[in-house]
Order: C-alpha cells, then sequence, then structure tokens
C-alpha cells in the first residue's frame, strides 16, 4: 500500500518495483490499492491551483524526449528494470569489493542516511558466516540461488529478515548467486569468528 500510495523511501521503492517485476500475485495487489486510491482522489474536493501551474506544463511539453532504454543499451537483462539506471552495466563489470574471497558487495548509490542498498555476490557453493540482524534486512534474489535453514530462495524471491534471524545462507552448487539487499542497521556476525568482525560492520 505504502508503494502504490508512493510512500516508500528510495531504496524500499526500488525494492519493490523489482520484486513487482515477477510477482503477479503482488502486481494484482498493487493494482487493487491504485483503484482504492484513484476512488479516494474523486471523491476529495477540489483545490485551487496557481494559474502558472497550467502554463509551466503546457511550456515542459516542448522540452526534449527522455532517452527510452532499450534492450541495446540496457547492459546486463538480469538486473531487474528498476535498477538499470543506477547500474548501467553488466554484473561483472561492477566494482566489487571482497569481504572474503567468496563474497563480495557493492554499495549502490540510492543509500541514505536511514536505508543501506547493496548488491551481495556469493560464490557458487559458498556462505555467508552465521549472522542475525540488528534491524531488518530485506533482500532480493537477482540472479542464481541460495538456501538456508528457512528454506531455499531463487531469482525474483523477497526475503525478510531481522533480529529474530539467525541463519547463514549458502549459495547453491551451480552459480554465483548475486542479492539486492537494503538494510536499516547492521549485520551481527554471531558466529565463533564472525564476531570479532563485529566493530567493523556499519
Amino acid at each position: 500500500m505504502q508503494f502504490a500510495a508512493g510512500q516508500l523511501p528510495n531504496a524500499l521503492g526500488i525494492m519493490a518495483a523489482c520484486h513487482l517485476e515477477v510477482c503477479a500475485q503482488c502486481q494484482a495487489r498493487v493494482k487493487l490499492y491504485d483503484r482504492l486510491g484513484g476512488e479516494i482522489l474523486l471523491a476529495t474536493p477540489g483545490v485551487a491551483v496557481k494559474k502558472e501551474l497550467l502554463s509551466g506544463l503546457l511550456d515542459r511539453l516542448d522540452e526534449p524526449e527522455p532517452v527510452i532504454a532499450t534492450e541495446s543499451n540496457l547492459g546486463d537483462i538480469r538486473i531487474p528494470r528498476p535498477l538499470r539506471r543506477f547500474v548501467p552495466g553488466f554484473y561483472d563489470q561492477l566494482p566489487w569489493i571482497g569481504m572474503t574471497r567468496s563474497i563480495k558487495e557493492f554499495k549502490l548509490p540510492i543509500s541514505d542516511a536511514h536505508y543501506t542498498a547493496k548488491f551481495y555476490k556469493i560464490a557458487a557453493g559458498s556462505e555467508l558466516p552465521e549472522h542475525t540482524h540488528k534491524g531488518n534486512e530485506f533482500t532480493l534474489v537477482m540472479d542464481g540461488s541460495f538456501r538456508d535453514k528457512a528454506g531455499s530462495y531463487s531469482q525474483g524471491d523477497f526475503i525478510l529478515a531481522d533480529h529474530n534471524t539467525v541463519h547463514q545462507p549458502k549459495a547453491d552448487d551451480d552459480c554465483d548467486c548475486i542479492c539486492f539487499a537494503v538494510l536499516d542497521a547492521p549485520l551481527k556476525m554471531t558466529g565463533f569468528f564472525g564476531r570479532m568482525l563485529n566493530p567493523f560492520l556499519s
């Protein structure tokens, strides 16, 4: 409902838009909320606006048309469309930062003071250290698949983890797993060696 009303922060709104590309059930719910919003607008009394509003709108009709993305300039077609303006190239061309040899991350420019948006790349057959969360982590699987003790997740799946979640995601053996994650607080490592990393996580 917040997505349909345009009330989500940028990072969460883009994540919801990416998930909506592949989820027919959620698409139907958003359409329902859109219709509800339209009915509320129709029932709302009109509000006077400045006369300059119409002239300003008409002036914008003469502005150059925006560049329409085509398959030739979209970059990696596995990147969901709502993210392609922020990631114009290909996954293998991103400046990944290595947390370890098998786990890398790329911070997205849609991060802000409240939400950190990242790509995580887990090498095939590798796993993240066991951890929980100091807040919420919203994750969308973009390529490949992974599993934890709660289940298995593949392209398009949306997962919410919070302080009650303790898990150790592991990429499946056949290919690397790339996820889009939005966090409102840092991870908290729980394993023996992972706990030594906690002072460096932000």
